[in-house]
């Protein structure tokens, strides 16, 4: 990202936040160099003719959707090559353009796996992709913005994915390219499937690949349009939980989302009404599971904090327990951690909110520290036992009875959340 990019981004959030915040958030920027060894490297030519040698056995057909609207030419023709050069050949594009005039076709290479649809008027993203999703007839479907690239191994992965596993759906990585494709940066490596974290933001996000069925049966919601995908995976999400169905996370880069003037990738004030129909989205699923909840904006749009009344564990029968972070010299030294015990957030400075604002994010956590931690009534024995009085552990033994309180905790049924808001009692 240029300087004027990064000045002009300052000046938005400073118009949003006032002066302290945005103080806090240019401190971290400029002291906190996120993935200083980045550097996107394209999977070289003889591993790519080696995936074209290598046909995946049974592999889906699978479509991919392109809303189409005023498309630069530069960028419809980069789409063009990079679905013509996939290693993985059992595709589909398909193309539904409501631009005023029908420019683009002209600019399609000849082939029977690409099709193309003018629409008679724009009604808005999710009624033009709508569109594009009645000729689909691939096994999986995925999710391609106009002005976008897939790597060229991208569908390889998926079907690879899609065979071995069947899942509901399916999604990658992802880094963000200037407008030219030569500079890539801010890779998005993301979590396996985690539903609390998913109602703070939409990290899924591109390359998003849902199983026919189930895309055709939920399809994009009008209402939604701007953050239309959010409201898809939100439902997509809830549906594979219930159902007890895979979700497939393949944590390689397949999806270069591209930065521009008018995108949302860079400048978050392009489309103001995505983020608002964002949060709606999130506010409409959680009345959809009958939670009593307030979904508040964070001072980084696209993010949300969730307020549950009067508590998490009245609407979320699942959450066991609630952890917070432990501060010392004000640095985080406790809370979210890994089933060994690591520490998520090390070191992390209070007021910092970390790699993709993750750290100050809701989010379902394997071990939370149980010196700063709620837990629901019916578990109140069990943290009594295993625990005892919190003011008394040392660093090492608050570890040792996180881990363990957690682990007897999720033998039960519970999960544990992280609340980076808890304070410490």
């Amino acid at each position: 990202m240029g300087i004027k990019q990064r000045i002009d981004q300052t000046k938005r959030y400073y118009k949003r936040n006032g002066f302290a915040k945005t103080a806090v958030a240019v401190t971290e920027r400029v002291f906190t160099r996120e993935n200083p060894d980045f550097k996107y490297s394209q999977t070289s030519g003889e591993e790519l003719a080696h995936q074209q040698e290598v046909s995946v056995e049974k592999g889906p057909l699978i479509s991919v959707l392109v809303p189409a609207f005023e498309t630069k030419e530069k960028y419809f023709i980069e789409l063009i090559d990079c679905m013509l050069r996939q290693t993985y050949p059992n595709w589909e594009l398909i193309i539904a353009d409501a631009s005023a005039d029908g420019n683009l076709e002209k600019l399609i290479i000849k082939d029977e796996r690409i099709r193309y649809i003018k629409l008679p008027a724009n009604r808005g993203i999710s009624n033009n992709t709508n569109e594009a999703l009645k000729a689909a007839t691939g096994e999986y479907i995925g999710l391609l913005d106009h002005d976008d690239v897939l790597t060229l191994d991208c569908l390889y992965y998926v079907a690879k994915a899609a065979v071995r596993y069947n899942p509901a759906f399916i999604y990658s990585d992802e880094d963000k390219a200037d407008e030219d494709m030569h500079h890539f940066f801010e890779p998005n490596r993301k979590k396996k499937l985690n539903l609390d974290l998913l109602l703070t933001n939409n990290y899924i996000c591109h390359f998003l690949v849902l199983r026919a069925d189930l895309m055709k049966k939920l399809k994009f919601r009008p209402q939604y349009d701007g953050s239309q995908d959010y409201d898809l995976v939100l439902r997509a999400a809830d549906y594979a939980i219930v159902n007890d169905e895979e979700v497939v996370h393949i944590p390689r880069i397949l999806y270069h989302w591209r930065t521009h003037e008018g995108s949302t990738a860079i400048n978050t004030d392009s489309k103001n009404y995505a983020y608002e129909n964002g949060k709606k989205a999130v506010e409409d699923f959680c009345k959809s599971k009958n939670w009593e909840v307030v979904v508040n904006d964070t001072p980084h749009l696209g993010f949300h904090h969730l307020y549950y009344y009067p508590d998490i564990f009245a609407n979320r029968p699942e959450v066991g327990a609630v952890a917070g972070p432990i501060y010392s010299m004000g640095r985080i030294s406790g809370g979210a951690m890994q089933h060994d015990g690591t520490l998520f957030y090390k070191d992390l400075p209070i007021g910092y909110t970390g790699y993709l604002h993750r750290a100050s994010l809701q989010q379902e956590i394997p071990v939370g520290d149980v010196r700063n931690m709620k837990v629901r009534k019916e578990l109140q024995d069990l943290y009594d036992e295993v625990v005892g009085d919190p003011k008394k552990l040392t660093k090492q033994d608050a570890v040792q009875k996180s881990i363990t309180f957690c682990r007897k905790m999720r033998e039960k049924g519970y999960m544990c959340v992280y609340e980076p808001t808890l304070k410490k009692g």
